[in-house]
């Protein structure tokens, strides 16, 4: 059994930071029942990047592992079907904006009446209290009004947002932990609860030092590229004659190495270098140094170099040769999917290694309403009646659905 096998999950979510959450938690065993709108399903279903049939790569990937079925929940034979589902699972995912779910009469307190010891969590750009509950968010207002945007960056430049939507995805792991240790605690009491998990919240939890640094000392501290010369030198990225690289050491025993490596032991001595904190203190024309050891150097030799003294470094990476790295594939972090919404493709593995049980990609992204007919039919209704709620578009289902 993989480690979350006997959990079922009634999810909501759409877009990422829900859709995220509960893909990790179908990948390490947990039963996922996406619910999705009957006419147009989750609205990631026409976000870019598209398949050559038109179909969304971005709704595939992160759907994986997942059941679907279609739902009308405006109208009261919709919301029937979504409560008998409440007495079948074990955890409600949500993502809605605030109160959506109580104005459909589907809420928390609707659901305990039904099922006392569910489990119901809850994301959202701002939590369920506090004046801007009711207020949207997308990661790139998140990453600004956390904080983390104005960190990230150079200094002589506007601040940056991520490369990717860290506020979505460190958002749904944050509630996939949430919702693991919810069942942990269910399991030895036997008690459900409502979990909060805000957008804003969790990206201000992650901006490290800036706080930690105001609280103790009153200083406001800013963005530094991709150095951290309040804490660490060397630790950057330099160009060298053909390429971009990055390198760090994080224990001062590493600074002899480090000197040795790039071919200037005279520095492990240098009164202005000779210590983490000179480094620091000197940071400006410590880098001025490094950049003109750097220029001429290959990054061949230099990677060489750093591997012979055990120094942490890489050349610049990007997304596609990353696919290709032999580290990537010796740990299954490449795979390919066969899905009906898109064809074949490649998407990212599973990141945790359980021994014995792991996680996999168990089927594909569902169709919309996939399974719509088998789902109401677990929930105890017939056939005739199941039939009706297609023909009524109270629920959608297609004809057929694909083989497992």
């Amino acid at each position: 059994m993989r480690p979350l096998e006997g959990i079922t999950v009634l999810d909501f979510t759409q877009a990422y930071s829900g859709p995220y959450c509960a893909m990790n938690l179908a990948d390490y065993g947990a039963r996922v029942i996406k619910v999705e709108r009957i006419e147009t399903g989750d609205q990631s279903r026409f976000w870019n990047p598209y398949a050559a049939n038109g179909n969304s790569g971005y709704f595939a990937v992160y759907n994986r592992n997942k059941e679907g079925i279609a739902v009308d929940m405006s109208e009261p034979e919709g919301k029937e079907v979504i409560k008998r589902l409440y007495g079948k699972v074990d955890v409600v995912l949500e993502n809605f904006k605030f109160g959506t779910l109580d104005k459909l009469g589907l809420g928390y307190e609707e659901m305990k009446k039904v099922n006392p010891d569910i489990i119901f969590a809850s994301i959202t750009g701002f939590g369920q209290t506090g004046p801007l509950k009711t207020n949207t968010a997308y990661d790139n207002v998140i990453e600004c009004m956390s904080g983390f945007m104005e960190m990230t960056g150079f200094p002589e430049y506007p601040p940056l947002r991520s490369g990717a939507s860290v506020a979505d995805s460190y958002t749904g792991l944050t509630m996939a932990l949430a919702i693991v240790l919810a069942c942990y605690d269910k399991k030895r009491t036997g008690k459900g609860r409502r979990i909060d998990v805000a957008m804003l919240d969790t990206m201000f939890a992650t901006i490290e030092d800036a706080v930690l640094a105001y609280a103790l000392t009153g200083k406001e501290i800013s963005r530094t590229g991709n150095a951290k010369p309040r804490e660490i030198v060397p630790y950057d990225t330099y160009y060298c004659a053909d390429d971009f690289i990055a390198v760090g050491i994080n224990d001062e025993s590493m600074w002899p190495d480090f000197c040795e490596a790039i071919e200037m032991p005279e520095l492990e001595k240098d009164p202005r270098y000779a210590t983490n904190d000179l480094r620091c203190e000197n940071f400006e024309s410590f880098t001025a140094l490094m950049r003109d050891c750097f220029k001429d150097k290959e990054c061949a030799w230099l990677m060489k170099r750093f591997a012979m003294y055990n120094i942490p470094a890489t050349p610049i990476v990007d997304p596609v040769d990353a696919m290709t790295h032999p580290q990537m594939l010796a740990r299954d972090m490449i795979i390919e999917i066969e899905d009906p919404n898109v064809g074949r493709f490649k998407a990212f593995g599973i990141p945790v290694k359980f021994s014995g049980t792991p996680g996999y990609v168990k089927k594909p992204s569902p169709l919309l309403g996939e399974n719509s007919r088998d789902v109401l039919e677990e929930a105890g209704y017939s056939q005739e009646e199941i039939e009706k709620l297609i023909t009524d578009e109270i629920i959608g289902a297609p004809e057929t659905a694909p083989a497992e």
